[in-house]
């Protein structure tokens, strides 16, 4: 009797976390709705007559920030449907980040020193190679069929 309700109160358990998941799903959309609206807001400029008050680096940045934000969505979508967080799928937008944190210093005519730049390269090789060993080394269940 008691096993029948255990069964009953983790088979409700799982319903709602279905129905959770399914909202936040279309949270995401919404807020990627947003953000594009966003991004693209600025076209109107170009077209009119305000061309030349159009802040060209901004629009870079908010681009690759929404870039940033899609990759971490993406992530947050590939743990609702796997139920566990991968390591890799939680790197990726860690390197997104710092690649766009660098293309924003480069395009901004920020001045980079010699250790920023070591910095960046060690942090992305050491973010890189944990990636891989993370891939290499995932559970079986993650592993490609070899043959």
């Amino acid at each position: 009797m008691e096993k029948e309700q255990e069964g009953r109160v983790l088979k409700f358990f799982n319903a709602s976390v279905g129905y959770i998941i399914n909202v936040l799903i279309v949270y995401i959309i919404v807020i990627l709705m947003a953000g594009l609206l966003k991004v693209v807001y600025p076209l109107n400029t170009v077209f009119g007559h305000h061309f030349i008050e159009l802040d060209l680096s901004r629009s870079v940045t908010d681009i690759l920030t929404f870039l940033v934000m899609i990759e971490l969505f993406r992530s947050f979508i590939e743990y609702l449907k796997v139920r566990r967080i991968r390591l890799h799928s939680m790197i990726d937008p860690a390197i997104i980040f710092i690649i766009r944190e660098l293309i924003v210093m480069l395009y901004s005519h920020t001045s980079l020193t010699g250790g920023t730049l070591l910095g960046f390269a060690a942090l992305l090789l050491s973010l890189g190679s944990v990636r891989t060993l993370a891939v290499v080394f995932s559970p079986e269940e993650d592993r490609p069929l070899r043959g």
